[in-house]
């Protein structure tokens, strides 16, 4: 099954269009505005030295890149010359910076030039999947290709040294995020390499001699991908991995990695989520806990985390049709990732427990979860994870297969679509 542009659907009225007007007027600009005053769009210039302010950091280029993608999923709807320029901008930045030989990444080509591709623990690959994500969305967006040409170059590198030289210092991402990202690609482009790129990454996952005396459950890595039977580890990771790997299954129609991928869910909904749709109950590690471990005050629930449930659920959809799958979008989109969000649009939660009590926390001295949201975090990975989320909701609505739509998610809205070889229009009002 296949999902709809975004430009297809128009949110007219009601709850969603509130939010769908709160992330192109606040959200996106705001979030803009925090990542130019703690230095993540300078970062892009690749001339920070020892001793000046706001040292880039190894995970701000995903920062930037789920930021670019949220706001071309909102230019898609309705073109934006503000946000067109930030990003043709920065787009100009990384191809001025960018080796000869495709490798960029802000931090590594600035602070730590010889230990490129060296430790697995330090997010090029996972960056690099971001960038790759928000180089689609601004070319389907607006048919410009300079960030996608760049991020194709940066892959051809990814699988020379990964895959034909095998000469880097690990094999599979530390954080998983760049497998979700090459199969989109390998959508956006039909070049086989970026499927087989994405192939090797998920197949060596827990399954190869380089990275067998680091596996672990935290990483995903401790068994083979088709022999998991439950969630497990970092719940963002985790969830992309997931969804990838149900991605993977439709693309090559393996029925092996489907069952895998049916039977995590099933062990993330039936046990280990939040009434709310929050995932990832652990503190320790932002982790998943053991089933039925979902205790109100101290469970964590990132609100990344939420988001990777949706975008797991967003793959199982395409793969078959169940409602439980648009459900479970649905309960993640009202309450397990939104709830990050305030009302103004500018601040944000980073972790979503399901019940606050202050005194009880200074008396035992638990984990304390912030009773305020905040304009920005230090690891402020979640508000651009809001952008893009809110600003793609149109691509949950509706699933297409062959003659027939499937409506998952509810608002009121307005379809153009194809079918069957048909133009037709939806119309849905609630």
């Amino acid at each position: 099954m296949k999902n709809l542009y975004f430009a297809c659907t128009e949110i007219k009225d009601g709850f969603w269009k509130f939010y769908s007007e709160l992330v192109r007027n606040v959200t996106v600009h705001s979030v803009y505005e925090r990542f130019c005053e703690t230095g993540r769009f300078d970062a892009f210039r690749c001339d920070w030295r020892e001793g000046q302010p706001n040292k880039p950091h190894i995970f701000w280029d995903s920062d930037v890149a789920k930021w670019i993608e949220g706001a071309a999923c909102l230019i898609e709807k309705k073109r934006d010359a503000g946000l067109e320029e930030i990003i043709d901008h920065t787009a100009g930045l990384i191809e001025k910076n960018q080796r000869e030989d495709g490798y960029f990444n802000s931090y590594f080509l600035t602070v730590e030039p010889s230990a490129i591709f060296s430790r697995r623990s330090d997010h090029e690959l996972y960056c690099t999947g971001h960038l790759i994500e928000a180089a689609i969305a601004y070319h389907i967006a607006t048919g410009k290709d300079r960030l996608l040409n760049c991020m194709l170059k940066n892959v051809d590198y990814i699988y020379r040294i990964f895959v034909e030289e095998q000469s880097a210092g690990f094999v599979t991402p530390g954080h998983e995020e760049i497998e979700l990202a090459l199969l989109k690609l390998y959508e956006h482009t039909k070049d086989q390499k970026h499927l087989a790129l994405a192939r090797f990454f998920i197949n060596s996952r827990g399954n190869n001699e380089k990275e067998k005396n680091c596996r672990s459950v935290y990483a995903q890595d401790d068994i083979p991908v088709r022999e998991i039977r439950e969630a497990g580890g970092h719940a963002v990771r985790a969830g992309y991995l997931y969804a990838a790997m149900a991605m993977l299954a439709g693309i090559d129609g393996d029925a092996e990695l489907k069952a895998a991928c049916s039977r995590v869910f099933s062990d993330i909904v039936n046990s280990k989520m939040s009434i709310t749709g929050g995932v990832g109950s652990e503190h320790t590690g932002e982790a998943f806990s053991y089933q039925y471990d979902l205790p109100n005050t101290s469970v964590y629930n990132e609100t990344c985390a939420a988001i990777s449930l949706a975008l797991f659920a967003g793959e199982m959809q395409r793969l078959e049709a169940n409602a439980l799958y648009g459900d479970t979008i649905e309960r993640v989109y009202y309450n397990g990732f939104l709830s990050g969000l305030s009302l103004s649009g500018d601040k944000f939660f980073y972790t979503n427990p399901l019940e606050i009590d202050q005194k009880k926390y200074n008396r035992k001295g638990e984990y304390q979860p912030p009773s305020e949201r905040v304009k920005v975090f230090q690891c402020s990975c979640c508000p651009p994870n809001v952008v893009r989320m809110l600003a793609s909701l149109p691509r949950y609505m509706y699933t297409i297969e062959e003659d027939t739509v499937y409506c998952s998610q509810f608002a009121s809205a307005e379809t153009r679509l194809t079918i069957g070889g048909r133009e037709a229009r939806l119309i849905q009002k609630t």
